[in-house]
Order: C-alpha cells, then structure tokens, then sequence
C-alpha cells in the first residue's frame, strides 16, 4: 500500500435495492494529489423509484446501454488495487457493494475501508456532518451533489482534510480501517 494514498468512492442506487447501482464514481488520491478518476453508468436491470431519480436524476434510459454490475466491478477493482477505499457513510457504499458481489456471485475482495463521515464526528465540532454540510463546513465549493463522481470528489477533498488530524493514514486505518469482510458491511 502507497503511504497517504486512498480511494473515494460513491455509488448511487436505482431503488432501495441495494443491488440496485446505477452509477458509480471514484477517485485516486496519492500523496495529496487527485491522480485518477473513476465514473460510469452502470444498467442495474431493475426498476427505477421515482424518489431515486428525484435524488439523482438518473432515469431508466439512461443506462440502457450502460455496462451491468459484473462487467463493472473488474475495471473497479483494477482501479483500487489495494488502496484503502473512503466513503461519506460508508455503511451504505459498503452494503451497497457487498449486497451487489453477492448477487452477482463474485467472492468478497481482501478490502480495507473507512467512513469520513464517521471520521468527521471524531475529528471536528460542527452541527451537521453530511457530506453537503462538511464540504460547507471547510468552505468548498460543491456542485452537483448525488452524482456519484462528484460525490467521491467531495469525499476526497473532506477525508484529505480531517487526515491532516492525523499522524498519517495508517494511524487511521489501525484505529477506524474495516475488512469489507466484517459483519459491519452487510
């Protein structure tokens, strides 16, 4: 593993499925420098909830012609390598993830991963610790919310933040690292 390298990550769903992905994004962030992005649309062939599209804007014709999950996840995994991956509320990313390995009948990844969220209301005082309201919170500029690029972008720039907290990323990881493996990602 890269010292002070990480992967952001964010899925959005169709429904409330969580073998629903409709998009995902991610970002490589090495040495404090965004190095690689990550995006696509992915066909969830599953129905898309009205409240779902209203978050997202992603509709059913959008992906069509997207890549299904299993077609995705090769090119994702390619991407993460063996980088620990962050997500804002990672409860969710994870179990959207491990849900759709599952129902896709691929083996679970030797995956270490971590919460900014969580982080965030270890790390600092504020009111609200969403990713809207963190991005607020260190006065960046956010556009774009609930597209999953944008999403993994704003994850980044708030994780690259709330490290500075820290010794490094590996004092993090020893103390708030999870195995997508743990009964935690289900």
């Amino acid at each position: 593993m890269t010292n002070n390298a990480f992967i952001a990550l964010d899925f959005e769903t169709a429904n409330y499925k969580r073998t629903s992905i409709c998009s995902v994004g991610m970002v490589k962030i090495v040495n404090h420098q965004l190095t690689e992005s990550f995006h696509t649309l992915v066909n969830p062939n599953d129905f898309f909830s009205e409240r779902n599209i209203q978050v997202h804007g992603i509709q059913q014709r959008d992906v069509l012609h997207a890549p299904a999950f299993n077609e995705v996840l090769p090119y994702m995994l390619d991407f993460i390598i063996d980088l620990p991956v962050v997500a804002h509320n990672a409860a969710f990313d994870m179990s959207v993830l491990h849900a759709s390995l599952k129902a896709a009948h691929f083996d679970t990844p030797d995956l270490t991963y971590f919460c900014s969220c969580q982080l965030a209301r270890r790390t600092v005082s504020s009111h609200r610790y969403g990713l809207k309201h963190m991005m607020d919170f260190y006065g960046l500029d956010f556009r774009g919310h609930h597209d999953a690029l944008n999403d993994a972008k704003a994850c980044a720039m708030i994780t690259y933040r709330l490290l500075k907290h820290y010794p490094d990323l590996q004092t993090v990881l020893n103390v708030y690292g999870k195995k997508l493996r743990d009964k935690d990602a289900l």
